[in-house]
């Protein structure tokens, strides 16, 4: 049986989950599920500068605009932002531009919150930028704290990453939990990873290393049943929470892309 007629009964016969990967390349679909990376494709052609997931939307920031999908990104709109690096999702849709103007879309318009140093990453109301990061408020921007930060992920623990450490964020204040230079966190209230240049981390009680399987750069990581990452150079690695044969470890699959920017994990 070919490839495509496994991944065919795959789809059909496991609950799966979609994750989205940005690259160059264009917006690409993986389906991830159990222990297993299923079929992909791509979905739309051109340059994905980020992506972001929520309440059944899927999000893209390009250098044309920000473009909204409610199909599972099987068609877009474009949303009339303009140019974007970042673009997140707290129940409404929130971008911002090259220049660190930073807007909120309600009603179909966007309207402006303030301005950051060179926007990075939104991660529900909290965005990451060279000046630190921000809370987002429903009319402003708020600083809150850090002097530079490269990500942030608020799923449970609000957490940073800079080239200083993995800070985590409680009581008004930020705590350094491991001087390690990191471009990447991720958590989901029971979990927590983050990526740097020296490779993957996790939070068990304190941080430690995790080896992954393959010696490429880690780009980001999240949370689809178990652990997805995704490298530079386009492969995909899912650390099963559950293996259904009961082998332990991470299944990899390359995706035949180049430079990718990140992931975003539809709803579960």
């Amino acid at each position: 049986m070919g490839e495509m007629a496994e991944d065919r009964i795959y789809a059909d016969r496991r609950e799966k989950t979609d994750v989205y990967v940005g690259s160059p390349l264009g917006l690409t679909l993986v389906a991830v599920s159990d222990d297993r990376v299923g079929r992909f494709r791509l979905l739309r052609r051109g340059a994905i500068r980020d992506v972001a997931t929520g309440d059944g939307v899927v999000l893209i920031a390009t250098d044309e605009d920000v473009y909204r999908s409610t199909d599972g990104g099987e068609s877009f709109e474009a949303t009339g932002f303009g140019p974007a690096v970042a673009v997140g999702f707290d129940g409404e849709v929130i971008a911002a531009g090259p220049d660190g103007d930073v807007s909120r879309f309600v009603a179909n318009e966007w309207r402006r919150l303030g301005s950051v140093d060179g926007a990075r990453a939104i991660d529900d109301e909290w965005l990451a930028a060279n000046d630190g990061v921000h809370r987002i408020g429903d009319g402003r921007l708020e600083h809150a704290g850090l002097q530079t930060a490269r990500d942030v992920a608020a799923g449970g623990a609000v957490l940073a990453a800079n080239a200083d450490g993995i800070h985590r964020y409680a009581d008004g204040e930020w705590a350094c939990e491991r001087p390690v230079d990191v471009h990447a966190v991720a958590s989901d209230g029971e979990r927590a990873h983050a990526v740097g240049p020296d490779g993957l981390y996790e939070y068990d009680g304190t941080w430690g290393r995790r080896e992954p399987p393959i010696d490429e750069p880690i780009v980001d990581v999240g949370y689809a049943g178990g652990i997805v990452a995704v490298t530079d150079a386009g492969t995909i690695l899912v650390d099963p929470a559950a293996s259904k044969d009961g082998a332990e470890g991470w299944r990899t699959r390359s995706l035949g892309l180049e430079d990718v920017s990140g992931l975003a994990v539809a709803d579960q």
